[in-house]
């Protein structure tokens, strides 16, 4: 499982920021320049036009000890989101940095580099100080979405299981047989997803016209097409029409249109959480 930044930001303090302060490098003064970068990036940062606010805020930022106990407390959901925590731990290089103590940047960079790898985080770090997203997480997330879905569903989640269980039988025997099934078995899940969220059974065809979410009518029929190949190509979801096979089936196609058929899935519900996978 790739996992995200807000789902471990409570671990940043013991793997980070704690190292980062024990360097005999350290500046006396880190947590107070920690605590005021992290504020620029909070859900509800101190209201400086408010006096309550304001006198609560000179005291943490003119006492380091304080700044250290308020910075160590704060957690994921005071940032809000997981761009906020990125946009933090990216201006902290920057704080850093700007102590011109040298190389403690380098130990910043170390430590969070460290951090992702740790845990397996769907993030690499670019000089400077840059974090890229990784597209092996996002489609990680991806899954783990529809995943979720499917623990809610018992039906959904036989859908699924009947699915992988035909693609591992595939990898085994590399039969075309197996191949077929596992493409099959990718559109019946789909299919499953899209009469869930109408509430009636149907063909993926005829489900996905009645699908709210597509951001233009030629994504749509780029799936009724895919669902039609299904239909159409021998042995698949139906006899089909021999005349129409341009070629055999191969390994790609297992993996490519499998794949399609999955991912068109987040179209047919609003019950996953994608805006998750993209830290919002």
């Amino acid at each position: 499982m790739i996992g995200s930044l807000f789902d471990y930001w409570k671990y940043t303090w013991a793997d980070v920021w704690s190292p980062l302060a024990r360097s005999r490098k350290a500046p006396s003064d880190l947590f107070i320049g920690l605590y005021t970068a992290a504020c620029d990036h909070l859900r509800n940062p101190p209201d400086l036009q408010n006096e309550s606010d304001y006198k609560q805020f000179q005291l943490i930022v003119n006492e380091p000890n304080q700044a250290k106990g308020t910075f160590e407390h704060i957690q994921a959901p005071d940032f809000g989101t997981e761009t906020a925590i990125i946009g933090f731990m990216e201006s902290a290089f920057v704080t850093i940095l700007d102590f011109e103590i040298e190389r403690y940047e380098k130990l910043y960079r170390w430590l969070v580099r460290s951090f992702l790898r740790k845990y397996n985080l769907r993030y690499r770090v670019d000089k400077p100080f840059r974090f890229r997203l990784m597209l092996p997480g996002v489609f990680a997330d991806f899954y783990d979405n529809l995943s979720r879905l499917n623990r809610a569903d018992q039906h959904l989640s036989t859908l699924m299981s009947d699915f992988e269980q035909t693609l591992g039988a595939y990898v085994r025997t590399k039969q075309a047989c197996d191949l077929k099934g596992a493409i099959a078995r990718a559109s019946i899940y789909a299919e499953g997803v899209a009469a869930k969220t109408y509430g009636e059974s149907g063909t993926l065809g005829a489900l996905s016209d009645h699908m709210a979410y597509w951001p233009h009518v030629t994504v749509k029929e780029s799936l009724k097409k895919l669902y039609g190949f299904c239909s159409d190509y021998p042995g698949i979801r139906h006899a089909g029409n021999p005349e129409s096979k341009l070629r055999d089936l191969e390994a790609r196609d297992a993996v490519v249109i499998c794949l399609l058929l999955v991912s068109f899935s987040g179209y047919l519900t609003n019950d996953a959480r994608l805006e998750e996978v993209v830290g919002l």
